[in-house]
């Protein structure tokens, strides 16, 4: 499959922890300018310098994040940043506003003021911060709704994580004993939350990975897990001659056809309602399987890439689209490191090396070929072909 980028014709094996018996796969270089060059070098020597010459200093705030984190937490689920956006107020009306106690209120107030989250005038009037907007109707990205359900579902068990460790298993399931899946079921209102977040993080990255594939060759394709169907509504965008499908639950369907009416591409769309762990729809020229394997152990991840491999003809193609951790393609080591451990204690999955990705492939029918970078931090292409 042809891409944006300008192919190689050697594995760089330097880039990555190399392991015994791993398929070898090719890695494209993704295009980056010098002034990109030297803006992730100079982001790497300032972190790291600032971390080493102020080590006190941060070991002091990383002890009170959970503090900082609480706050943030309280004042979203309170709606007090949108409170502030909608008009500046006292501390006393926005106590009334939101219907709590003024003193106890301040002493959130103090540090989302001293972090920038909100703002005060010399008249003692509050307004919305720089980064408190970043968590109201009006951010780009949906931190309000991330926020909550973490402070709902994940902050509350934390403490076990020793015990996660000790007893080797993801901390979900050494702790409820379910997937995270059943356990929102149980918690009215995240599934909502996580569906929204996970939503608008998608169509926030979407487009720019559908610029990193060639369609040219592909009449039909299927989205495995696709939810709401923004990644595939991208796709057909993106390729107007090719139609396609979206692989999810029946809960995911009316969001499903909104979403293809709201793109413009409902006539070439549809939404199929299944199980990916039973069987996957057999026929098509591409499969697509994107930030959904994270969420699953090694045993689950091959039960689902081995059931798109007796789906899949000779001559498809499966692209696996999930971050990596443990490589430096793209700049955001610290992200990927972070969303490696929320993965590890919010499901029963993590992320994954690529050559951990070639072996769970090898061992479901499937040859990983080369790794497609693209221009964000999180998401990197998977091309995989019938073994």
């Amino acid at each position: 499959m042809a891409t944006t980028h300008a192919p190689v014709s050697v594995v760089r094996p330097e880039l990555f922890r190399k392991f015994n018996h791993v398929p070898a796969y090719e890695i494209v270089p993704v295009s980056r300018s010098w002034l990109e060059r030297i803006g992730d070098w100079l982001h790497r020597r300032v972190v790291r310098r600032f971390v080493r010459w102020n080590s006190e200093s941060m070991a002091f705030l990383v002890s009170q994040l959970p503090i900082m984190f609480g706050a943030v937490a309280a004042m979203v689920r309170l709606g007090g940043f949108e409170a502030l956006l909608k008009r500046p107020q006292s501390l006393e009306e926005l106590a009334e506003t939101l219907q709590v106690d003024a003193h106890s209120l301040v002493h959130i107030l103090r540090p989302l003021l001293a972090m920038h989250f909100i703002d005060r005038d010399v008249h003692d009037i509050y307004s919305i911060g720089p980064l408190g907007r970043e968590y109201t109707s009006q951010g780009r990205q949906p931190f309000a709704a991330w926020v909550e359900l973490v402070d709902r579902i994940q902050v509350p068990v934390m403490s076990q994580l020793p015990d996660a460790i000790r007893a080797g298993e993801p901390l979900t399931r050494f702790v409820y004993h379910k997937t995270c899946w059943e356990v929102m079921a149980e918690h009215p209102g995240t599934c909502e939350l996580h569906d929204v977040a996970c939503g608008r993080w998608t169509e926030l990255c979407v487009d720019e990975v559908a610029k990193c594939c060639d369609f040219s060759n592909v009449k039909t394709l299927i989205d495995i897990g696709g939810g709401r169907g923004a990644f595939l509504a991208a796709m057909l965008r993106a390729a107007p001659h090719v139609s396609g499908a979206v692989y999810d639950r029946q809960e995911t369907h009316a969001a499903a056809g909104e979403m293809f009416c709201g793109k413009g591409v409902a006539d070439r769309a549809e939404h199929l309602v299944g199980n990916f762990f039973e069987e996957v729809p057999a026929g098509r020229d591409l499969y697509t399987i994107k930030h959904v394997l994270h969420d699953w152990d090694d045993e689950s991840v091959r039960k689902i890439l081995s059931n798109i491999r007796r789906a899949m003809s000779a001559h498809s193609k499966l692209l696996i689209v999930e971050g990596s951790v443990d490589h430096n393609v793209a700049p955001g080591e610290i992200v990927r490191s972070l969303f490696d451990l929320h993965q590890y204690a919010a499901t029963w999955g993590c992320s994954r090396t690529f050559d951990e990705f070639a072996r769970l492939c090898a061992d479901s029918g499937l040859h990983l070929q080369r790794v497609i970078p693209t221009r964000l931090i999180d998401p990197q292409i998977m091309e995989c072909v019938p073994a």
